[in-house]
């Protein structure tokens, strides 16, 4: 077993603002979206690409959806 080093709570002081700011901008969704080119795989962010930079290709380019990831998650 591994001891581990623990504070008593008084001890530990944290900033509510710098929290709440923290929590904010991890609740923010983000606006960039993924095109991903059905020929090569290759994955565009931002704005709807004219054609895919590694293979050219003007139809093969399909819109990713968006996976939502949790904090310290292993999957």
């Amino acid at each position: 077993m591994i001891a581990q080093r623990t504070l008593p709570t008084s001890l530990v002081q944290y900033d509510q603002a710098a929290v709440q700011e923290a929590t904010r901008l991890l609740a923010k969704r983000t606006t960039a979206r993924r095109w991903v080119c059905e020929v090569c795989g290759m994955v565009h962010t931002g704005a709807a690409p004219e054609e895919c930079d590694s293979c050219g290709t003007t139809t093969a380019l399909v819109l990713q959806p968006e996976l939502h990831r949790e904090m310290n998650s292993r999957w």
